[in-house]
């Protein structure tokens, strides 16, 4: 049976990120919305459009700030012996299996906001795609991609 929730969760930190990159796209809601509000006063549009758009955008505002909360909960990963279980989702839940004999190669990656809060993605690399998994703190993200390394070096069969 499965595991509800795996070993490896989100950080706590990544909390902090997800609402700074939301916030930023609020900020790009609103320059659009005024922008809109801006050109159906100046050309006289419709009424009923600034009604339409209106709820639109605050139901949009404020599902940007409910989604982390959700995203920290739902979203863990495990290394197991055969392969790699990432388990993400806001409202449907997704199991991804990886098994190492398809892992090309690891890497660990970051932006400025994740650099600040001290938070890694590690991304597996396949032929066919790539697989990122949550946010964890530094020395987690290394130590995972090491791990996840030694146990693709491990690996007999070929594809």
């Amino acid at each position: 049976m499965y595991k509800q929730v795996l070993d490896n969760k989100m950080s706590k930190q990544s909390i902090k990120y997800e609402y700074i990159h939301h916030i930023l796209n609020v900020i790009v809601i609103l320059i659009l919305f005024s922008v809109f509000v801006f050109l159906w006063y100046k050309f006289e549009w419709w009424t009923y459009l600034i009604y339409l758009i209106l709820p639109i955008a605050i139901v949009i505002i404020l599902a940007e700030f409910i989604n982390p909360i959700i995203r920290l909960r739902r979203t863990s990963f495990e290394i197991g012996e055969q392969y790699i279980e990432v388990q993400k989702g806001l409202y449907y839940q997704k199991r991804l299996v990886q098994p190492y004999n398809r892992v090309q190669f690891v890497k660990v990656k970051h932006g400025p906001i994740s650099r600040m809060l001290n938070i890694y993605f590690v991304v597996v690399v396949t032929a066919g795609s790539s697989q990122i998994l949550p946010m964890v703190d530094r020395n987690i993200a290394e130590q995972t991609r090491l791990n996840i390394m030694s146990k693709v070096k491990e690996v007999t069969d070929d594809v």
